[in-house]
């Protein structure tokens, strides 16, 4: 799914690019991916409104709509935004060239929304899995979106001070990767900044949060800080369309089998909870007896 910097850029290009802009039209290719959460019927619900805003909140992406009306979407696994620009007119058709028609060779499934704009792009919410969601709600009733209501404290907000991650860490007994992806307790991490602020930190992903002395609380916030400003910037830099994911400049993540770039070591990829992780067996060592030992394997395969 997009990532707290993957969605900093995507904020900032869809503000630039919707914002003030009407919607003339919506649809989407599979229904089960809108929670409608106002008695009026899709899609007449959202055409004639104006976008006002548009903003991340943790890893959902609010668009506030004139009539107090908010679109909530959270892309969950594979979840993507996408522009499609306003196709010039066909020479003696008097028409524009749909933007529905760019769209064709892919699953129309995957079309969890498309919003048509007067004079704008054609904003796209696709998910091949359909396992995000998209929320239209009252702006007084969306605290009563799931997750999005009760969400931690965003890790770019004033609010994400070391007294205030002290408090949340203090209170976790379980490991320290679980914890950094608790959206309740962070908003918002997922599997590879996990990874890339655990290397920085040079703490294993299967660290138990009440093995890390005072210090390496302190390692741990600051690397959150730093892993995810150094990434909004590069992502910047490189001004990709918003559905392109730029991960080629990570460290860990989705490098298993790879040297580390520090010291050398295969980086490995081992099972947390639900999900991989991935580390370097040196810089970031074991803090009690695991089933495997990767840093007595030196470089060899997995």
């Amino acid at each position: 799914m997009p990532e707290l910097p993957d969605l900093v850029h995507v904020e900032d290009v869809l503000r630039k690019a919707i914002v003030g802009k009407t919607i003339t039209g919506a649809r989407t290719g599979d229904p089960t991916v809108l929670r409608i959460m106002v008695a009026e019927p899709f899609p007449a619900l959202l055409v004639g409104r104006r976008i006002e805003t548009v903003e991340r909140r943790g890893h959902f992406m609010r668009f506030g709509l004139a009539g107090e009306l908010v679109l909530v979407i959270n892309a969950m696994l594979v979840g993507r935004y996408k522009l499609l620009p306003r196709e010039p007119e066909a020479p003696n058709s008097g028409k524009t060239k749909s933007a529905k028609a760019k769209s064709a060779r892919q699953d129309p499934r995957a079309l969890g929304l498309a919003l048509e704009l007067e004079d704008g792009p054609e904003l796209q919410y696709l998910d091949e899995k359909r396992m995000g969601k998209v929320y239209v709600a009252r702006a007084a009733d969306e605290a009563k979106i799931p997750v999005y209501g009760a969400m931690g404290v965003d890790l770019m907000s004033p609010a994400f001070t070391r007294a205030a991650f002290g408090k949340a860490f203090a209170r976790r007994r379980d490991q320290v990767r679980a914890f950094l992806m608790d959206k309740q307790a962070l908003a918002s991490i997922g599997n590879a900044y996990a990874d890339e602020i655990l290397f920085a930190a040079h703490l294993h992903p299967k660290t138990f949060c009440r093995k890390i002395d005072p210090a390496g609380v302190d390692a741990l916030y600051q690397s959150i800080g730093r892993v995810l400003a150094q990434a909004i910037a590069e992502i910047r830099a490189r001004d990709q369309p918003v559905e392109i994911k730029v991960r080629d400049f990570l460290k860990v993540r989705g490098r298993d089998g790879k040297p580390c770039l520090v010291c050398g070591t295969t980086i490995r990829s081992v099972r947390v909870g639900a999900g991989d992780a991935c580390f370097c067996p040196i810089c970031q060592p074991e803090t009690r007896k695991l089933f495997v030992n990767w840093s007595q394997l030196g470089d060899r395969k997995a």
